[in-house]
């Protein structure tokens, strides 16, 4: 396949941007279910360590998925407009019919 055949599929792109904000959305309302500090006797502090990093960690999942999809969706519209342009520019070639 040449690079002339290749095109992007827009409803793919969608696709993609959806299930990536599907995930954030999905992973921040786990926040709610983060459990309370338990009494784990002299590993408290250890435990609470863990799960102050596991929150942190799915905080950034949250915020990096949500960047993905919104990256996703710039680049469509990116590609939909340079598509268009170029199409346009070939319309508009000297000798085009």
């Amino acid at each position: 396949m040449s690079p002339v055949d290749q095109q992007a599929d827009f409803g793919v792109m969608d696709g993609i941007a959806s299930t990536l904000r599907h995930t954030s959305s999905a992973v921040d309302g786990l926040g709610n279910s983060v459990p309370g500090t338990p009494d784990a006797g002299d590993g408290t502090p250890a435990i609470i360590g863990i799960m102050a990093r596991l929150v942190d960690n799915a905080g950034q999942l949250v915020i990096g998925t949500a960047a993905a999809g919104d990256a996703v969706i710039e680049g469509k519209g990116a590609y939909q407009q340079n598509e268009a342009s170029a199409a346009n520019d070939v319309r508009n070639a000297p000798g085009a019919r």
